[in-house]
């Protein structure tokens, strides 16, 4: 699913170009596709708890093929929109219902679960890298999609064969103001909701632009630039599993405070560090603070929530930080527009900052309730 959706970020360059858009206009596609992720997620989670993970995670991965098949062949900008907004619906749909399906595999050790599951994903992610190195390379940018589309239908078929649950078809009420009303019951919950939504409106708004800033404002080649881009990922694939399982014996929170600190340090280098070691430090330290994050901080959001009603209130959580998040993109690309891309990264920082105060909140609201960190 990230090969599919993260492919576009390097191209992005050369679909402006292509379509002769502004920054800005590409951060709004952007934000299209992340607001229909998040207006599915809640319907994602809860028809996966009354109809069975199975029919939602092949209906998410067929939709999402679909949608990069689109954007390969749109003649106009709008309709690559629209391939854009299909692929956001199939992520919607897939991310709530995957997350639960590994809950329920999984009782106990599930940071070590979710960095595991992190780590795949940044294996996607370097997929993306490879498919639009080869595109670019090949000067035909819209080949990179028909690779990522046909490999979702092949996993789409195979969860459809591999996986027992059956399919079944039947009216299925949303419920969505009961699931708000769980989320938000407590204070706890609250604070995470928050520190989600500084983390994904950052990972969303720096990763749509990442190469830009590179090739734009940072004299970085194509190449170089979704190497770099590549990085992040393969940063991710090594450290995910490990600070999963260090979040599972020292607490999930504990360990989650570090990434805001590193990835600020990181920010601070790549872009006040004019230099291939600034560049390479840089883009190290910050890629750690971004994607240490989410198996930790996942595992433990997932095990404050009651298990009959998982996948429809973690959907419903998801579709808040997700509908926050999707404004990045256009923050970026509208402020680089406007000034440059340097100093709409350097306002990213701010995310960093707040996410390091609210986990600090959070560690102290817990020693004053006299709770243990999860």
């Amino acid at each position: 699913m990230l090969a599919g959706q993260l492919v576009i970020s390097p191209l992005l360059p050369t679909i402006t170009a292509e379509f002769g858009i502004t920054s800005g206009t590409a951060g709004a596609a952007l934000t299209a596709m992340w607001a229909c992720a998040a207006l599915s997620m809640y319907p994602g989670g809860r028809l996966s708890d009354t109809l069975g993970r199975r029919p939602v995670l092949v209906a998410a991965l067929v939709t999402a093929s679909v949608g990069l098949g689109l954007a390969s062949v749109a003649p106009t900008f709008s309709l690559f929109v629209l391939a854009l907004m299909l692929v956001g619906i199939g992520i919607g749909l897939y991310e709530p219902t995957s997350m639960a399906t590994v809950a329920d595999l999984f009782s106990a050790n599930r940071g070590r679960a979710y960095g595991v599951i992190s780590a795949s994903y940044n294996v996607g992610s370097g997929v993306a890298a490879i498919l639009a190195i080869g595109a670019l390379w090949i000067g035909v940018w819209r080949s990179a999609f028909l690779p990522a589309a046909a490999g979702l239908l092949v996993v789409a078929l195979l969860l459809h064969r591999l996986l027992p649950a059956p399919y079944t078809l039947s009216a299925v009420r949303m419920r969505p103001v009961e699931s708000f009303r769980r989320i938000f019951v407590t204070t706890e919950l609250r604070y995470l909701l928050v520190l989600f939504c500084f983390n994904m409106l950052l990972w969303q708004g720096s990763i749509s632009f990442f190469p830009t800033l590179l090739q734009t404002d940072l004299d970085i080649s194509p190449t170089i630039a979704t190497l770099a881009f590549a990085s992040i990922f393969a940063i991710g694939l090594i450290i995910s599993p490990i600070v999963g399982s260090l979040g599972d014996r020292f607490g999930h929170r504990r360990v989650g405070l570090l990434a805001p600190i590193v990835g600020l340090v990181g920010l601070a280098l790549l872009l006040l560090v004019p230099s291939i070691i600034g560049l390479a430090v840089g883009t190290v330290l910050f890629a750690v603070g971004m994607v240490t994050f989410w198996p930790v901080m996942t595992a433990d959001l997932i095990s404050v929530l009651e298990d009959e009603t998982m996948g429809a209130d973690y959907g419903l959580s998801r579709a808040l930080f997700y509908g926050i998040g999707s404004l990045g993109p256009t923050y970026v690309g509208v402020l680089a527009e406007r000034t440059s891309f340097v100093i709409a990264y350097a306002g990213l920082g701010v995310c960093f900052l707040f996410s390091a105060l609210v986990f600090v909140r959070i560690l102290w609201f817990n020693d004053s309730e006299g709770k243990s960190d999860t």
